[in-house]
């Protein structure tokens, strides 16, 4: 297994508000926002992991995602 692999693996282990965090952080870095495919890669297993997770963890999501962004 790559270390990409490797990473993105250790991503889809993070709950919803840590990988949100994450690719925030990742998109606000100057060097890792160049590498698009990386941050493609976040983005489709988060949209993933966010389909699949419980209605109550995705209500506890929604309400996190309004926090941070405020």
């Amino acid at each position: 297994m790559s270390s990409l692999e490797k990473r993105l693996s250790a991503f889809r282990q993070l709950p919803l508000k840590a990988q949100l965090t994450m690719i925030n952080a990742t998109k606000a870095n100057a060097v890792l926002a160049q590498n698009q495919e990386y941050l493609a890669s976040l983005e489709q297993i988060h949209e993933e992991c966010l389909q699949k997770a419980t209605l109550e963890a995705q209500k506890a999501y929604e309400k996190a995602k309004i926090h941070l962004s405020s």
